[in-house]
C-alpha cells in the first residue's frame, strides 16, 4: 500500500472581501504540516492553484516558502507534488524546478513538455505519478496550430499521458496516480471558482480512466467526480454559497463509496478538507477527508436589524460565530442605513449584508412609480427621479442630498438635466 496526501485550491495571497486572509491560511498549512510528520505517508500531492494571482503577493509566496521548507526539514523522505492552476503562473511556480526536484519536491512543467512521472515506492507498491497543469487555449497544438478548444486540449494531453502511463506499468510500476487541475462534466461549482461561460471548459474525465486514482483541483467544493477520482476541494471556504451550502451538504452527505471512516467525518463546522489516500494495486482507493481546523468559519446568519443590533448578544449561537466571517441576511421590510457600519463594532469580520426583503419591496413600490413622465407628459429628469427616490425611501427628499446629488451629477461629463429631456 501507498499512503499520501491530496489538496488542491490553496489560493494563497486570497481577498476575501478586501479582508486578507493571510492569517487564516498560515493557519491551515500549519495544520498540513503537522498531519505529514506523519512517517506513514509518502507524499503530499497539491493539484492546482497555490497562489490566487498569477503574480502572486510578497506575503502569499514567503508563506508558501516557508511552508515548504519547515515540511522538507520535518520529513526529507516526503515527496512534495506540485502542478500549476489556472490562477497561478507556471513559469513562476516552476522557478528553480530542476534544483528544487533534488529536495524531492517536483513541480509540473508547461503542458507541451515530455510527461516524466515520479516514481515513488512504499509497502511493496511502486506508483508512478503524473503531473497534469491547468491547459490554457494555446498551450497545445495539432498540425502546427495551436489548439483553443478545451476539450480537444484534454484529449491530446489524455493521450500523451496514457502512453507514457502504459509504459511505466510496464517497466515496473504497479500502481499510477493523475494530478489534474480541470473542471470534469458535472462537477459542482461554486461562487469563488473562475469558470468559463458555457461548457467550454468542461472535460470529459473518463478519458484519464486508466489511471488508479485521480487528485482534482480546481473545483472548490469536496466532491468524487469520477469512479476514482476526487476534488479535494479548497482547504478554506472562499464565497458565502460555499459555507450554506457545504452545511446543508454535510448533514444529508452520508458516506460516499470508497470513502473511509464515519459517515459524519466531516461536520457543518469542518466542511472543508484534506484527503488522505491509500492505494493498492488491484483495489479501489481508499479516501479519508481530514477536517481542516478553521481559524474562522465562513457563514451566513438571518435576522432583524434589531436583533444583531440589540438582542443578539443573548443568543449562544450568535456570540459563537462573533469572530468569524460573516454575511447577515437582515429580514427588515424597510431598508436600514448603512448596517455594516452599525454592526461591524460588534461583528469585526462581518463583510457582506443583504436587505433582500427591504429591497424587494422598494422595487414593487417602485414600480408603481411612472417612470418616463409625471403627469403632465414632459420626462423626469435625474434630480426629480432622485427625490422620487428619497420619497420612497424616508418619506421626504431631504434637501441637503438633493443639493449633494445635483453637485455629483453637474461633474459626470455629458450628463445634465436637460441631456434626459
Amino acid at each position: 500500500m501507498i499512503k499520501f496526501l491530496h489538496t488542491a485550491d490553496l489560493h494563497l495571497g486570497k481577498v476575501f472581501h478586501e479582508y486578507s486572509l493571510i492569517e487564516d491560511q498560515a493557519a491551515m498549512l500549519e495544520q498540513l504540516g503537522g498531519i505529514l510528520k506523519d512517517e506513514s505517508y509518502a507524499a503530499l500531492l497539491i493539484a492546482g492553484d497555490v497562489y490566487d494571482r498569477s503574480n502572486p503577493s510578497p506575503e502569499a509566496v514567503t508563506l508558501f516558502s516557508a511552508f515548504l521548507e519547515r515540511l522538507h526539514a520535518s520529513r526529507p523522505d516526503l515527496a512534495i507534488l506540485i502542478l500549476p492552476g489556472n490562477h497561478d503562473s507556471a513559469p513562476r511556480l516552476g522557478f528553480g524546478r530542476e534544483l528544487l526536484a533534488g529536495l524531492g519536491i517536483h513541480i509540473a512543467p508547461e503542458p507541451d513538455q515530455p510527461f516524466q512521472p515520479v516514481v515513488l515506492k512504499q509497502g511493496g507498491e511502486t506508483c508512478a505519478f503524473f503531473l497534469l497543469p491547468f491547459l490554457y487555449p494555446g498551450c497545445l497544438s495539432e498540425d502546427g496550430e495551436p489548439v483553443r478548444s478545451q476539450g480537444r486540449l484534454a484529449e491530446i494531453a489524455a493521450a500523451r499521458l496514457e502512453s507514457t502511463r502504459v509504459r511505466a506499468m510496464e517497466a515496473g510500476a504497479s500502481l499510477s496516480v493523475l494530478g489534474a487541475h480541470l473542471f470534469t462534466r458535472g462537477g459542482k461549482e461554486s461562487e469563488s471558482e473562475r469558470i468559463f461561460l458555457g461548457t467550454a471548459e468542461q472535460v470529459d474525465g473518463t478519458l484519464f480512466q486508466g489511471f488508479d486514482y485521480i487528485a482534482l483541483g480546481h473545483l472548490h467544493r469536496f466532491q468524487k467526480a469520477l469512479s476514482k477520482g476526487w476534488y479535494s476541494g479548497s482547504p478554506l471556504a472562499y464565497s458565502f454559497d460555499e459555507a450554506a451550502e457545504s452545511s446543508a451538504e454535510t448533514k444529508s452527505r452520508g458516506s460516499t463509496p470508497g470513502t473511509v471512516g464515519p459517515a459524519d467525518a466531516v461536520g457543518p463546522d469542518q466542511e472543508k478538507v484534506f484527503l488522505s489516500i491509500e492505494l493498492s494495486a488491484g483495489s479501489d482507493p481508499m479516501v479519508t477527508p481530514i477536517p481542516v481546523k478553521l481559524l474562522h468559519r465562513v457563514r451566513r446568519l438571518q435576522g432583524s436589524f434589531k436583533f444583531f443590533f440589540q438582542e443578539s448578544a443573548q443568543d449562544p449561537e450568535i456570540r459563537d460565530a462573533e469572530g468569524d466571517f460573516l454575511e447577515i441576511s437582515l429580514s427588515d421590510e424597510d431598508l436600514v442605513e448603512n448596517p455594516l457600519g452599525l454592526l461591524r463594532p460588534r461583528f469585526p469580520r462581518l463583510l457582506s449584508i443583504k436587505q433582500g426583503e427591504a429591497v424587494e419591496r422598494l422595487a414593487a413600490a417602485d414600480a408603481d412609480i411612472p417612470r418616463e413622465a409625471d403627469l403632465s407628459g414632459k420626462r423626469r429628469s435625474p434630480d426629480e427621479d432622485f427625490a422620487e427616490f428619497l420619497t420612497v425611501l424616508y418619506g421626504e427628499a431631504d434637501p441637503e442630498k438633493l443639493s449633494l446629488f445635483r453637485e455629483l451629477l453637474a461633474e459626470l461629463p455629458g450628463e445634465t438635466q436637460e441631456d434626459d429631456r
